[in-house]
């Protein structure tokens, strides 16, 4: 990666600088949890399974416990 000579920029322009980055880094990731989101749909799909059969089946036998008899 390239190095950027931040020693010329003033307090306001790193701070202006800090926001844009920090924005730019939440814009990524909601773009790259869509991208996932479609991947996993087109797989579902594919597979002809609903989305709600896929994450039923991780979340079965995860019901309350019953506690053992004293």
């Amino acid at each position: 990666m390239a190095q950027i000579d931040l020693s010329n920029y003033n307090l306001g322009e790193l701070k202006g600088l800090q926001f844009d980055v920090e924005q730019e880094l939440k814009e990524r990731q909601r773009h790259d949890l869509r991208k996932a989101r479609e991947q996993v749909l087109a797989i579902v799909q594919e597979a002809g399974v609903s989305v709600d059969q896929l994450l039923g089946e991780r979340n079965q036998g995860k019901g309350r416990r019953k506690k053992p008899d004293a």
